[in-house]
């Protein structure tokens, strides 16, 4: 079975040659085990790449590898807050609609025209609640928890594919599933240490927004790119 080890640099030589054609001269800073600032907490990422972007800006990439022996940290859960916030989007976007319908057909009703849709709000967000709970898109885990440490345009999971392997078809299609929700790439190394993608994480177009300031080589990074 492949250790982290090996999965780091497998996973990392992988994303060396994915962002390659994105830069601006083909030159990419990579780094295993880099640290962010003690400002920031002072985490360690278990790879990082930094490149000026074709669009302009700097470019990071984060990513963290993971082996059979941390199978305990794909584990998902229900994340509270993401719940919460996902439930009060819907209702108001059912409260909103429906607000506007009656508005259309009963512009006469003052009242009922705020309270109606106050109550459709209230109702649809309970019933999206209880029908959605076990969703996918309310649930994170802790190995995502771990790589959401290390600020960068794009993050990336790397696993060892026997890891994956022990893992059922349906805890499989929920780590695609909550991967995919969080915006987050998924790599899965082979035994003959061979990446292939099982979810690329989607395009984002903050690429001036300054992420390095949050590594510990900051200035060192800059200065190479």
């Amino acid at each position: 079975m492949l250790n982290e080890t090996t999965v780091q640099k497998v996973a990392m030589n992988f994303l060396i040659a994915h962002y390659r054609k994105k830069t601006l001269r083909g030159n990419i800073y990579s780094q295993l085990e880099a640290r962010t600032k003690k400002a920031y907490g002072g985490k360690r990422a278990d790879g990082l790449l930094a490149f000026k972007h074709l669009f302009g800006g700097t470019y990071v990439v984060a990513m963290e590898a993971k082996s059979f022996k941390t199978l305990a940290a794909i584990k998902p859960y229900l994340d509270t807050r993401k719940f919460l916030w996902n439930c009060l989007g819907f209702s108001l976007m059912v409260g909103l609609a429906s607000g506007a319908l009656y508005a259309l057909f009963k512009m006469e009703d003052g009242f009922f025209q705020f309270l109606i849709p106050l109550w459709v709000c209230i109702i649809s967000g309970l019933l999206y609640g209880i029908i959605s709970y076990n969703s996918a898109s309310h649930q994170t885990m802790k190995v995502i928890d771990q790589l959401k440490q290390y600020p960068a345009h794009s993050q990336w999971l790397a696993f060892s594919q026997d890891s994956l392997d022990i893992m059922t078809k349906k805890k499989l299609k929920q780590l695609r599933s909550i991967c995919k929700g969080q915006r987050i790439g998924v790599i899965s190394v082979s035994k003959r240490q061979k990446a292939k993608v099982l979810v690329y994480p989607p395009v984002r177009f903050s690429w001036r927004k300054n992420y390095l300031k949050y590594y510990s080589k900051e200035k060192k990074i800059t200065g190479l790119l």
